[in-house]
């Protein structure tokens, strides 16, 4: 039988316990730094410890999350975080920083590396540049299709994990920036403030067209219909997300693919009907099968809620006096939550139901009952459900840390004047215990075969039960209940000991780093381009190194020229023959041919590590995140001649609208209802404007993904003088919407270091290059 990982989340105790005894097969947590989810709980270096042995005497494998993009100030306090880990026998930590990554492939050869989706994993050469960098697992991007973990899994030796269940980020995961750049909290640091759940409306050409709605607002992921069809193309963990959701969830959700995988493992027939219920009582934004079963992009999205919707509980049929009246179709209990979706949008618990002249603890459908509310709400209003204390309750026997999850076979054997022996297996260890005296004839009261069985069934606070206890008993034999109870303890602490792996060390290696031989360049301004129209203002203006984007394809390519590749590579068979800017450390080795590759922003470059990787691996020069601020760019160059012993070719982009999102979905087809490939974001300049009315315009990448970009350009003027000075090899201006006379007169602005009076850019922002 093919052996298949149910991976669930973990944000705090009770959704751990949960998870274990609903039927994981590993969790996934963080601690209190560097996880990608810093608003749960998470868990203490204290807690981490227990919480990892707690999961494996109970056979389940913890993985920690370190999935964040890490500055060089902290590198030291995560190197010393993940050896606290590792000594304590954690399964795999997850990480999204290239160059941790790298660094701790090498550094802890005896624990697993999984790559975090927030590196953006989706095609096959990216696949097999990790494999090559000696990563065990890859969680793929959520827009990976089946068709492309099909190719994957056929070329390449490596564990695939797949997100199945839970929310969806709208944007390509690593590629958000929209909470970093308008609200000072980075998705990459596991802040993100979720902008994407707020309302928008979309623009076309300074023209409404979209009244207020969550245009952004993603479905939640649901494949439990499908999971044998993912099961059968290879896939070695299934993924649950939900760090921040509540017990409930975890565990009806871990319970519902736990029997949707066991029923296709053993070739038996499922219904998913009664799961999926339970599974939209605990949360659901509706349910999408996902980019990852071909969903239509535009189907990806619910613009109307971007909350829990519950199910349907009934309609309001009249309101007077804080006493509002339902016809219900569904059942009511007081405990239940509920929301009514008036045009204010009213929820509460219920604590009283009115029947006729009564007050009653539950009602059924097809009956007229009154709640107490705070607030009006309006006639015909739907009511939904939004917590079923039914569910409650029946999950509270999931929450017991002593249920019974590791059964264990055993074998007694007490003969006279023999020492009593005890022999217990998991189907991995076993383990053989003798009594230190031997068994005595009895004078009086012998101890009978009941009895010798039901004390050594007497497992207590521990997650064992026997399975089979085979007992070889002589007659008229005594044994002293303390010689039963202590052969027990030393077994089952024995078995325990085994189970959380305390016996075995793991390798800590210091990492060496082999010498670096990098281009010297003198600093220089660079442009990057997505119109003839920019480019030929730029050739004009006398710019040597000017970055063209695709998908523009320009009449004569200049020697100086550099492609600027699209961020997301589907095509696997199309090589580059250009000096390229590329996005993914998988176009290195597609394109292992090409001694002239340089790296983009994209590639998410904030520490020394990631920079060093980069470089060892082909790169000629590096593009800074957006997100290293000024004093951290300037650590970086320092730190990296210190260590490294060469200054690093390095751009920062001075000027330009920073991509907030790139994303599959599409909210411009979304509201034509058109489908992939409609083109009509080529005709016209469409926008999308928040509740602050700052406008986001969006740009196609030339393959049918949507840009959207910043409402501001970063603009780092005042800055230039102290730039010039500094080891920075490259100062890029980024062009998108800007015409021929915005572009001529950026240009020529930071030509002259900003010393022109006239400053061009009016609206701007510094992102967080000052923070």
């Amino acid at each position: 039988m093919k052996k298949v990982e149910l991976l669930a989340p973990a944000g705090h105790k009770d959704a751990l316990i949960g998870a274990i005894n609903a039927g994981a097969n590993a969790v996934y947590l963080a601690g209190k730094r560097f996880g990608a989810r810093a608003y749960a709980n998470n868990f203490s270096d204290e807690e981490l410890i227990e919480t990892i042995e707690y999961a494996h005497i109970r056979g389940v494998r913890v993985f920690v999350a370190i999935n964040t993009l890490v500055f060089d100030d902290e590198v030291r306090e995560l190197i010393d975080y993940a050896d606290f880990l590792v000594k304590h026998h954690v399964d795999a930590l997850i990480i999204q920083d290239l160059g941790m990554i790298d660094l701790f492939v090498k550094r802890y050869p005896d624990t697993e590396i999984h790559v975090s989706t927030q590196f953006n994993t989706h095609n096959l050469y990216q696949v097999k540049m990790l494999k090559a960098l000696g990563v065990k697992r890859i969680v793929l991007a959520r827009e990976t299709s089946i068709e492309t973990i099909k190719a994957i899994k056929k070329e390449v030796d490596i564990e695939l994990e797949v997100f199945i269940h839970g929310a969806l980020c709208v944007s390509y995961s690593g590629n958000c920036l929209m909470s970093s750049m308008i609200g000072g909290r980075s998705g990459n640091r596991g802040e993100c403030a979720q902008p994407c759940r707020l309302p928008y409306q979309l623009y076309k050409d300074n023209q409404k067209i979209q009244d207020t709605s969550y245009l952004l607002s993603t479905k939640d992921l649901m494949t439990i219909d499908h999971i044998g069809e993912l099961i059968d193309i290879g896939i070695d963990s299934f993924k649950i997300e939900g760090r921040m959701r509540k017990r409930e969830y975890v565990i009806e959700t871990v319970k519902a693919y736990r029997h949707a995988i066991d029923h296709h493992l053993e070739q038996k027939s499922y219904n998913s009907h009664d799961d999926i219920d339970r599974l939209k009582r605990v949360f659901n934004r509706e349910f999408t099968k996902g980019f990852v079963l071909d969903e239509l992009p535009r189907l990806i999205n619910n613009s109307e809620f971007q909350s829990h919707m519950g199910v349907p509980l009934g309609k309001v049929v009249s309101y007077q006096k804080n006493r509002v009246k339902i016809l219900l179709e569904e059942p009511i209990r007081i405990g239940d939550g509920y929301r009514i979706l008036s045009k204010e949008p009213y929820g509460d618990i219920v604590s009283r139901i009115h029947y006729k002249n009564d007050l009653v603890n539950e009602a059924l459908p097809h009956m007229t009952i009154e709640l107490d509310v705070k607030e009006a709400v309006e006639i015909n209003s739907l009511v939904v459900k939004t917590t079923d204390v039914t569910i409650e309750n029946d999950d509270l026997m999931y929450l017991s840390e002593n249920f019974k999850c590791v059964f264990i076979k055993g074998k007694v054997v007490a003969r006279f004047n023999e020492k009593l022996m005890l022999e217990i297996s998991d189907g991995t260890n076993v383990i053989h215990k003798v009594s230190e005296d031997v068994i005595e004839k009895a004078l009086q009261n012998p101890t009978l075969v009941d009895e010798i069985d039901l004390r050594f069934r007497k497992l207590g606070n521990t997650p064992y039960a026997f399975l089979t206890l085979d007992i070889e008993s002589d007659e008229n034999i005594f044994i002293p209940v303390k010689m039963i109870n202590q052969l027990r303890r030393d077994a089952i602490d024995e078995l325990t000991n085994l189970r959380t792996f305390k016996h075995v060390e793991k390798r800590i290696l210091d990492v060496t780093f082999e010498p670096l031989i990098l281009d010297e360049t003198p600093q220089k301004f660079m442009v990057k381009v997505k119109t003839q129209e920019q480019y030929d203002i730029a050739i004009s203006l006398a710019i040597e190194d000017i970055l063209i984007e695709e998908p523009l394809k320009v009449p004569f390519f200049r020697e100086t020229d550099r492609m600027s590749q699209r961020r997301i590579q589907t095509n696997q068979k199309k090589t580059i023959d250009k000096p390229t800017y590329i996005h993914d450390i998988g176009s290195i080795l597609l394109n292992s041919h090409n001694q002239d590759l340089f790296g983009d922003q994209f590639l998410n470059v904030t520490n020394i590590y990631s920079a060093y990787t980069l470089f060892r691996l082909g790169l000629k020069r590096i593009t800074l995140a957006y997100e290293v601020s000024k004093d951290r760019m300037y650590q970086f160059m320092e730190l990296f001649e210190q260590k490294f012993q060469v200054i690093p070719p390095v751009d920062l982009i001075v000027y330009g609208r920073p991509d907030l999102m790139l994303t599959k979905y599409c909210p411009i087809a979304k509201t034509f209802k058109t489908n992939p490939h409609c083109h009509l974001c080529e005709k016209n300049q469409y926008a999308l404007e928040d509740r602050l009315h700052q406008k986001y315009p969006l740009l196609h990448d030339g393959n049918c993904h949507l840009r959207i970009l910043h409402s501001k350009p970063i603009h780092l003027f005042q800055y230039l003088q102290e730039l010039k000075a500094s080891k920075i090899s490259g100062l890029r201006i980024d062009l998108t919407i800007e015409d021929g006379n915005q572009a001529k007169d950026i240009i020529k602005f930071y030509q002259s270091y900003g010393k022109e009076k006239n400053n061009p850019v009016k609206d701007y922002t510094y992102g967080r290059f000052m923070k």
